[in-house]
């Protein structure tokens, strides 16, 4: 007669699920609620009832060949609860993620992941932050580690431990504007308020350089200030303030007033002048590249520069044309030169070229009235030249620019140059000293206006640079502004949606498997 409290013989296997449930998901809330014990009680009452209830026939079955099989069963369920544990374990306290974001905006862009790879040297960050953001900065500050053995952090609550504060900011320091981040290496120091990577990335850069590369604008040209406020004159003032966080030294140059181009100069950046160059200027310039000068000219439509032979003497020119693009999926705006055209002069790069500059590239840059380059001489080895934006197919140098500001008429005929135009170009030249030059048929895509509105711009803009200047390590695409299109969960709820979509629902599986085999045994 079979015992009044004889259970379902699967209460046992329930029971072992039900009590690994709950400890399952006490771990994945952190910390155990009422919910997760109620789970691993109901569980244990499971397991261990119907082995008092029906103990005769427990001591009998475990006798039976049928319940070596099943022992054999129980030990590969458990094994999988256990793998399912660790997995569990390890998602909550490591920092394991794939960045499914269009922009990568949860990732460390190249650029940073090039700094930390090519660390020379030791550096030790330190991080005072809230409460609040310390589960951001220390998931930040792990993938930066993660590239470099040299690369060391450490997260201080300032209010938990004042003795730190005091440490790093003097004893009589009270109180601390929160985010403060210290970055050291063996003799340099960087105070930082931010949390933001490229705010990092800059402080790394900056203690990690022996010594600052001199960039010089020319001025008295009318080319674009590099100073405010300076009435009827567009300026690279935003270039500029990137540039000194690149741990650039930025300032001014009138050639006319010097002999030669300084000899401190790494990079001479020529940027829309719009008066002829004198010819002492001329010559300081060609001196400057024949003695492995480096030098960015950006040559706008119908200016009168005198700079052509200097770009002769590199195997290009710069045409006397405007580029003119049809495609609307690559310029600026969807308006054309007026309401009834769709002809644009506002040209978008529809390709980047095979170079480092643009290697990787992924944002838009933009230009406004823009000439097209050409390379004189195909069959010149000595220089190597390569074409860094193009145009698409639908466009054009337009040459008859009379006709076209005047009466408006956009219309390609052979005098034209046929597109894809080139619009930005790099010149090589290795022989006993290495030069190195970039041309922009435009200027005004560096200027505050657009490198405001086209995400590409200033990157394309400190890439050039950052090549021109030997500092490789610095070309790649910077951090961008992120979207707001994500979805706010705080951590229980993220601990919560991992329990049931990663932890609960293979265990129903299984628990049905075992319904299966012991229906058919």
């Amino acid at each position: 007669m079979k015992s009044k409290f004889s259970l379902w013989k699967g209460s046992t296997y329930d029971g072992i699920v039900i009590a690994f449930l709950g400890w399952l998901y006490g771990t994945s809330i952190i910390t155990f609620d009422a919910l997760s014990w109620l789970l691993i009680i109901i569980g244990l009452i499971l397991f261990i009832l119907p082995i008092i209830f029906n103990y005769k026939n427990v001591i009998n079955n475990l006798k039976s060949k049928r319940t070596q099989l099943g022992a054999n069963t129980i030990t590969i369920i458990i094994l999988v609860f256990v793998i399912v544990g660790l997995l569990d374990y390890l998602s909550i306290r490591n920092s394991w993620r794939v960045d499914t974001t269009s922009k990568k905006e949860f990732s460390l862009s190249e650029q940073t992941i090039s700094i930390i790879k090519n660390l020379d040297r030791e550096v030790d960050l330190t991080a005072f932050v809230s409460e609040v953001e310390m589960s951001q900065m220390e998931d930040r500050l792990i993938e930066y580690s993660h590239y470099s053995g040299k690369f060391n952090y450490e997260i201080i609550d300032p209010i938990k431990d004042p003795d730190k504060v005091r440490e790093f900011f003097g004893p009589d320091q009270q109180y601390l504007d929160l985010p403060s981040i210290i970055i050291t290496t063996d003799n340099k120091r960087e105070e930082i308020k931010s949390i933001l990577e490229e705010d990092i990335s800059n402080a790394l850069i900056k203690v990690t350089r022996d010594q600052k590369r001199k960039i010089y604008f020319t001025q008295g040209h009318g080319e674009k200030s590099i100073f405010p406020d300076q009435a009827g004159i567009s300026t690279n003032e935003l270039i500029k303030t990137e540039l000194i966080n690149q741990y650039f030294e930025v300032d001014a140059l009138n050639l006319f007033q010097k002999d030669k181009v300084p000899e401190d100069t790494d990079v001479l950046i020529i940027s829309g002048p719009i008066k002829k160059f004198a010819n002492n200027e001329i010559n300081s310039i060609k001196n400057f590249l024949s003695s492995g000068g480096n030098i960015f000219l950006m040559i706008d439509p119908e200016s009168e520069s005198g700079l052509k032979p200097i770009l002769e003497d590199w195997n290009i020119s710069v045409n006397d044309d405007l580029v003119l693009e049809t495609n609307s999926s690559f310029v600026l705006t969807s308006t054309g030169l007026n309401r009834q055209s769709s002809v644009s002069a506002a040209p978008s790069a529809a390709e980047y070229g095979d170079h480092m500059i643009t290697k990787n590239f992924r944002y838009a840059t933009t230009f406004v009235q823009a000439s097209s380059i050409l390379k004189l001489n195909e069959n010149e080895d000595k220089i190597q030249t390569t074409g860094l934006v193009f145009t698409s197919p639908n466009s054009w140098g337009e040459t008859n620019l009379s006709l076209l500001f005047d009466e408006q008429i956009a219309e390609q005929d052979e005098s034209d140059f046929s597109g894809p135009t080139t619009l930005a170009m790099a010149i090589e030249k290795n022989d006993s000293l290495k030069t190195r030059m970039v041309v922009v048929g435009d200027s005004d895509f560096a200027s505050d206006v657009y490198v405001s509105q086209a995400p590409g711009n200033m990157d394309f803009f400190l890439n050039i640079v950052s090549w021109l200047a030997e500092e490789e390590d610095l070309i790649a695409v910077r951090p961008k502004e992120p979207e707001n299109r994500t979805i706010s969960l705080t951590m229980k709820q993220q601990n919560l949606v991992l329990f049931f979509l990663i932890i609960l629902l293979p265990l129903v599986s299984v628990r049905i498997g075992i319904h299966i085999y012991m229906r058919r045994s």
